[in-house]
């Protein structure tokens, strides 16, 4: 197994927006051996691409590392660093080795009995409104065990709605082309500096739905369970 953690000089760890060292460490020797040192610095981006820029380069030299550790995290780094496999693991204070170990222990317990949990879209209002909303950004950042499309893509094939509320730090790669082949519209409106809402509405109005378990989505599986597709 391989741990990576954001540490300064004084083996402090740091928050995401901080300059400091990333420590790969990795237990195939039985013994936690630092396998990598990577400098890297969030305390100033230019934009967006800036940030997505600066986290590919961390992560190319992951390798089979799929944890990070780090003191907090918010925003559009969770996102960028979830689409790349790479889970986030909080802790604040002194970087210790026996805090590599806690968390492989705690990871171990998940794999042997994970937890199994189902989020989707909350009604709002009455039922025959059919309006619908979800703090997406506010979900995977707590949770690094789910991912945009496992909570939206099964509530829009089975859910019919007039309405759908989703605040996000961004779109995911995977959403105008999922919008488009179910007959959604979408507008997005930027609320914070890094917050936004997507609002999506059928393209045209209508309670059956059926066409859309017909649609295969690369990633989910199989497009439709029943004939005549």
């Amino acid at each position: 197994m391989k741990i990576a953690v954001f540490i300064n000089d004084y083996n402090q760890i740091l928050p995401f927006y901080s300059s400091g060292i990333v420590e790969i460490y990795s237990d195939d020797a039985s013994k936690w051996e630092c396998i990598n040192q990577i400098p890297f610095d969030m305390t100033f981006q230019r934009d967006l691409a800036d940030v997505q820029l600066k986290i590919n380069m961390l992560t190319s030299e992951f390798e089979d590392c799929n944890l990070l550790i780090v003191e907090n995290i918010k925003g559009l780094p969770t996102a960028l660093l979830q689409e790349k496999g790479i889970g986030i693991w909080k802790f604040s204070g002194l970087f210790l080795p026996e805090l590599l170990d806690f968390v492989q222990k705690e990871l171990t317990k998940a794999l042997v009995k994970p937890e199994v949990v189902t989020v989707r879209p909350i009604l709002i209002g009455r039922e025959q409104d059919a309006e619908y909303e979800i703090d997406l950004a506010a979900i995977l950042e707590e949770s690094s065990g789910l991912n945009s499309m496992d909570i939206l893509i099964p509530f829009m094939k089975e859910t019919s709605f007039r309405k759908l509320r989703i605040k996000c730090t961004h779109l995911p790669k995977w959403f105008n082309k999922v919008i488009e082949a179910f007959q959604l519209v979408s507008e997005l409106e930027k609320i914070e500096s890094e917050l936004f809402i997507a609002t999506v509405k059928p393209a045209v109005w209508g309670e059956d739905i059926s066409f859309r378990q017909c649609v295969h989505i690369p990633g989910m599986g199989g497009g439709c369970s029943s004939g005549g597709c």
